[in-house]
């Protein structure tokens, strides 16, 4: 006779708003919540191995930290993606960014180069197998020549990890064979389905992007942002319903490349689990008590 449920948690995609999953995780281990698998896509692939390693997601906060503040990384995401000023010359310096990344794009695959990400993920994660996990972990990714998901689940992690992560036209994709393998997020932004099979009861964290500033430009990079945006969420909303809770923190209108804004993303997880703990804990025991008459 089962007397307990096991846990599962999936930790969708979303660059820098990954910061959020930290605080969810935290939360969820103070209130005595610990789970018996993990899957993640893109951003949250990274910190679901972490977990998945450690079970310590003060440990992952302290790891993340040190990318965070390291003003170097930073800056090459920044330069390319985020330049929220109003002067004549960072109107002009994005024009410019923008006619070189144009040009780029005709001859290249992608932007920033898969050796940088894979060299930030080495400080991140001191480990290189699936087998060094203390929990299963499955790592969604996307293959663009056919449109399916894969899931690594076994086998070297780094290289799973730099696939969920590798943004389509920002990091280069990989090539096995015929397949084009990139970030997880294309098809699965939170991988719920995965764990169907795997647990009774799933927390699903999304991160998406859900505050619609108004357009200040409409031209075609904005509206096609905006359009790309919304179908995710309606992918994302239809995933969801597979999960028996989820938890949506406030992502404050934040995009994926925004880094300086991890520390009140992060706040916004804890925010978030704090809030629905009471109600979450209710839906656990519930479900124990029905394993336990079954």
């Amino acid at each position: 006779m089962k007397t307990s449920p096991s846990l599962g948690i999936a930790l969708g995609g979303g660059g820098a708003r990954g910061a959020a999953h930290i605080g969810v995780l935290q939360e969820m281990s103070l209130a005595g919540i610990e789970f018996d698998i993990i899957s993640g896509v893109s951003s949250g692939s990274v910190i679901a191995a972490m977990y998945a390693y450690s079970k310590d997601p003060f440990w992952i906060e302290k790891k993340m930290r040190k990318l965070w503040d390291n003003e170097k990384y930073n800056n090459s995401v920044n330069i390319f993606f985020n330049n929220n000023s109003e002067s004549l010359f960072a109107k002009l310096k994005i024009k410019i960014i923008e006619y070189a990344v144009a040009l780029l794009s005709l001859h290249k695959d992608s932007i920033i180069s898969k050796r940088q990400l894979k060299n930030s993920l080495k400080t991140l994660v001191p480990f290189n197998a699936f087998n060094d996990l203390k929990i299963p972990l499955k790592v969604v990714v996307t293959d663009l020549e056919n449109g399916k998901d894969i899931v690594y689940e076994s086998g070297d992690i780094i290289d799973a990890l730099v696939q969920s992560c590798s943004i389509p036209g920002v990091i280069a994709p990989t090539y096995i064979g015929k397949k084009i393998i990139t970030d997880g997020g294309v098809g699965m932004p939170i991988p719920i389905p995965i764990l169907k099979k795997e647990c009774d009861f799933i927390i699903a964290v999304d991160i998406g992007l859900y505050e619609y500033k108004e357009l200040d430009s409409l031209n075609a990079k904005s509206i096609t942002k905006r359009a790309n945006i919304i179908t995710s969420n309606r992918l994302k909303g239809l995933l969801s319903q597979q999960a028996d809770y989820v938890i949506r923190p406030d992502t404050l209108g934040k995009n994926w490349s925004e880094f300086k804004y991890c520390d009140e993303l992060f706040n916004q997880g804890k925010i978030a689990v704090k809030k629905n703990i009471d109600e979450l804990k209710k839906k656990i025991h519930e479900k124990k008590q029905r394993l336990l008459v079954s």
